[in-house]
This record gives C-alpha cells, structure tokens and sequence, in this order.
C-alpha cells in the first residue's frame, strides 16, 4: 500500500518538492557514462579516446576536459541531424517507441531510497522525511515493474521499423526480458527471505543491522549481476542489436535524436540498475559499522572526513597530471607544448579546490558541533544535521552506484558477443538453476533459524 506524505509544516513540503530533483539523476549518469564508456574503451583497447573536439582559452589554449568536450559534440550534432522515416513504417509507434526507454526510467528514481528516513526538529516540532519519494510496501517490484516497461520501447521500434531486421531484434529482446526477468526475480527471493520485506529501505536497514548482502547472499549476487547486465542489452548480451547478423537490430532504421535516445535509455538502465545492486546487496546509503546515529552525533566530522575523501582524490588526480607533465616533456610529440598548457590549467583549478575542501574539512571538524534535544529517550538533531546526513547517504549510494558502473564497462569491453543461442542457453539452463537451488538452501537455513 502506498503512502502518502502529508506534510503539516512549509519545510516539509520544501524538502519533498527537492526530493522531485532526484528524477534527473539518470541524466547525470547519462552524462557520466557516455565518457566514461569512452575514455575507458580507449583505455582497455591501448588507444587515446575521443579527444579532437576542444575550446580554446586565452594562455590555456585548446581546452579538451579529457574528452568531455568532444562527447559534447557529438551529442550537439545528434540534436541537429535530420529525423528519418522510412516509407510505410507505423509513425506514431516509430516517434514513440525512442522515448519510451528514457521516460521509464525518469519514473524509476522516485521509489529509490536515497537516504535514511531524517527526523529532525525544527521550532517547536518534530518533523520526519522519507528518504524516498513514493513510500510503498511493494517497492522493489514496482521498481521490477517500471523497468520492464522499457523493452515496449525496443519491441515497439521492432514492429514499427518495416524491416527485417528490426523485427528480429525485437523478437529478441522480448525472449531476453522474458528468460532473464525470470531469473532476475527468483535470484533476489533469497535477500527478501532474510529482510523479510519488499520494501527498499527495509533490505537496507537489515544490512546495516545484520551483514551486506553479497555476504549473505553471493551466489545470488553473481545470478543477479549476469541477469541484470543481459536484461539491459550490454555486451556480451546485445544479441537485440547484433550488428553481424541484424546490422544493428531494432534502432537499425532510427538515426538523429531518436537513435539518442535509445542511447540515453540504455545508459540510464546503467545507472538505475547499479544503484540497484548497490543498494540490495552493498547496503544502500549505509557505511559498514557506521550506523546513521553515530554520523549524527559526528557530523562535524563526518563532513570532514568526507572533504579529506575529495582531497585526496584530487591529490591524486593532480599526481597523474604531474607524472604525465614529465613524460610529455621528454617527448616527442609534436603538440606537448599545448597539452601542457592545457594541463596547466587543471593543476590550477585541482589545487584551488584541494585547498578549498581543506579548509572546509577543517572548519567542519572544529566548528560543527550539533545540538540535540532528547525526546523519549532519543536524541533529536536540528534540520542541518538531517541535511548533512542525508548529504553524506546521497554520495556514499552514489559512489558504490559509479563504480558497478564502472563494471559494466569492464564487461563491455572485455567479452565478445555471445551467440544468441548461447545466451538463451545461460539464462534457462545455468542462471534459472543456480538461482533456484539457492533460494531452496536459503529458505531451509532461514526456516531453520526462524525455529
């Protein structure tokens, strides 16, 4: 049953209304992503990556931001190219099956839980927030629910597109979510057993009482992990696009923006789907052996902890440009000269907000001492220690988030494609059987604890 949040005082409806912003997050993976997946193929394959694309400063030169430049772009030229139909194709369904993907997963974010439930005082009143915007007692399978819907998006361009090879990409992607959401489900039963909820900030709140989830539940982790990588239509199990056999599968006859799309969708799942696994078996916003209470009563510090975290990976970031300075010196490159001014500007910009996060963590530490009122035994904080808290939940969800991202990419550029047969094989012979033998185990240890 889904609750819904009345809210008695203007700071509630400020915060909730601020809680809506969360919608975007899978914009900023797209942003995240695309250069990611770029500078880390050209990483994995020895090469360069996109860096042609620049501006140019006064001094500093061409300025490239490691690519970013260059992916803005191409993204800049998808906006202006020319929409294609091609004769005889279904153009209602053919402009509306792009969007699907993308506006799917906008709706995703609202049943996330991005922070602990924050209970503060403000006035005279006790006030308490969720961390999500939609409070449901069913919330991963709405969460199952809303995802699925993308594959109308691919089946639907299938159907529209007139083509061949179109329709058997989306032939295939129907038998993809069919055999792989059947595994996905049966493997995520066994952490539902031990949460003993469906709720998302529930399966979080027992990790952090008990163990993460990987721990309690590894073999279902890995199941989880292949289902997902092959329910979003990432290689090795882009057997939908195909581009050997299906020139490119269902988005073959989509150019422009409306192929954009379909790009952004994917990159999107990315990142929705590793906020998934980060929270069902990493533990969500929670840190190990750091309960939500210990990082109220230290926010002043946790601030600075996490301002020192910043500073010490902008420490080594500048360390990478500095040994890379040296190299290029004694180089033979032809433009080392406007590399190294270009680097010159990030070591600017590196020590400047290195010294800033200093100053910050310090002032934090000594200086940010909360305040509480004791209330049925409970120490309640003041709303600035809610929103550092929740601050701090946010980036710690989002960290874990990035670097299953970073997974993805791995995979991406490590396994060729498997055969389609191959992958249907893996999914009803392998995933389904392991995943079911594990949920029986788990169900006799949790019946056998339970008694």
């Amino acid at each position: 049953m889904i609750e819904i949040i009345q809210s008695k005082h203007w700071i509630e409806w400020l915060i909730n209304i601020a809680k809506f912003a969360f919608a975007f997050v899978p914009v900023l993976f797209i942003l995240l992503l695309i250069p990611l997946e770029r500078r880390g193929a050209g990483f994995i394959q020895d090469r360069q990556g996109p860096n042609r694309s620049y501006f140019r400063l006064p001094y500093f030169g061409k300025i490239r931001l490691f690519g970013w430049v260059h992916n803005a772009s191409d993204g800049l030229k998808l906006f202006f190219k020319e929409n294609y139909a091609p004769h005889g194709v279904n153009k209602l369904l053919f402009l509306l099956a792009p969007a699907i993907p993308f506006a799917v997963v906008l709706i995703a974010p609202a049943v996330i839980p991005w922070f602990a439930p924050m209970v503060f005082t403000f006035g005279e009143e006790v006030i308490r927030i969720s961390g999500q915007n939609v409070n449901t007692d069913v919330g991963l399978l709405l969460l199952f629910a809303i995802s699925a819907l993308s594959a109308y998006g691919a089946v639907l361009a299938g159907w529209a597109s007139k083509s061949k090879y179109s329709l058997l990409g989306g032939l295939r992607t129907t038998a993809m979510i069919i055999s792989y959401e059947v595994c996905l489900g049966i493997s995520i039963m066994g952490i539902l057993l031990l949460a003993g909820s469906f709720r998302l900030d529930q399966i979080i709140a027992w990790q952090d009482a008990h163990v993460w989830g990987v721990v309690a539940q590894p073999v279902a982790f890995f199941c989880f992990l292949i289902a997902m990588i092959a329910e979003t239509g990432r290689a090795p199990f882009d057997v939908a696009e195909g581009e050997p056999e299906l020139v490119a599968g269902f988005h073959t006859e989509y150019g422009a923006m409306q192929f954009g799309l379909f790009y952004m969708g994917e990159y999107s799942h990315i990142g929705i789907n590793s906020i998934l696994v980060s929270i069902l078996f990493f533990g969500g916003y929670s840190i190990p052996f750091v309960s939500t209470s210990t990082i109220q009563s230290n926010v002043g510090i946790s601030l600075g902890v996490l301002a020192f975290v910043f500073v010490f990976a902008i420490l080594a970031f500048l360390h990478l440009l500095y040994r890379y300075s040296r190299y290029l010196k004694k180089s033979s490159y032809a433009n080392k000269s406007a590399i190294l001014r270009e680097y010159s500007l990030y070591k600017i910009v590196g020590w400047a907000a290195a010294a800033l996060l200093l100053a910050a963590g310090v002032i934090s530490i000594m200086y940010f001492k909360p305040a509480y009122t004791l209330i049925d035994g409970q120490a309640v904080y003041g709303i600035g220690v809610a929103l550092g808290t929740a601050f701090i939940q946010i980036l710690v969800l989002l960290a874990k988030a990035v670097f299953f991202c970073w997974v993805w990419i791995w995979i991406r550029w490590t396994l060729p494609r498997f055969r389609y047969d191959h992958v249907m094989n893996l999914g009803w012979k392998v995933i389904l059987n392991v995943a079911i033998v594990n949920l029986v185990i788990t169900a006799f240890i949790v019946k056998l604890i339970g008694d």
